[in-house]
């Protein structure tokens, strides 16, 4: 599910008069945050799609190019926020596709380690300038002072809604 338009500010009124807990602002800055995040989420999910590939694989040829060695299917899924079982699904048509290739751990023949194959890095090779061009395109209207400050923003939401998560009790 995600939020296809924000609330108008009427109603953003409404709700703060309705619930005293509401900040206003604070809420509107969210909706913007949240908003603004779905929209580059599906811009580069449908440019991944017109290249031939999904967002989740494509997110875990990420995650494997920065490291040097295969790495065990549960530390992926942990670096990729989602449950082994999940990663495994995705795994199993890459590893038929050629992208990553299956490593049995010679310590544990239990754990399995996952490495970017040659045709995984030509992916992300031919892949990749195009998002850097789509991600210079969405921020042209940015200056460099801008960019630094949005950057710098975003961070201290991002740490702060990291702490608010684990402070959530299970």
């Amino acid at each position: 599910m995600i939020l296809k338009e924000l609330p108008s500010y009427q109603t953003l009124l409404e709700k703060a008069a309705r619930y005293p807990t509401m900040d206003l602002l604070v809420t509107e800055a969210y909706l913007h945050v949240l908003r603004t995040g779905t929209i580059l989420h599906h811009n580069a999910e449908r440019r991944l799609g017109k290249l031939g590939l999904s967002y989740g694989r494509f997110m875990i040829l990420c995650l494997l190019s920065r490291e040097n060695e295969p790495v065990p299917v549960c530390k992926l899924a942990e670096m990729a926020g989602v449950t082994t079982p999940t990663v495994s699904a995705v795994l199993s048509g890459m590893v038929r596709d050629g992208l990553v290739r299956r490593e049995e751990s010679p310590e544990d023949r239990r754990v399995v380690r996952i490495g970017l194959t040659q045709e995984g890095q030509k992916v992300l090779d031919n892949v990749l300038p195009d998002l850097f061009l789509a991600q210079s395109d969405v921020m042209s209207g940015l200056t460099q002072d801008e960019l630094r400050t949005l950057i710098t923003l975003l961070s201290k939401v991002r740490l702060d809604a990291g702490q608010c998560a684990e402070e959530i009790p299970k």
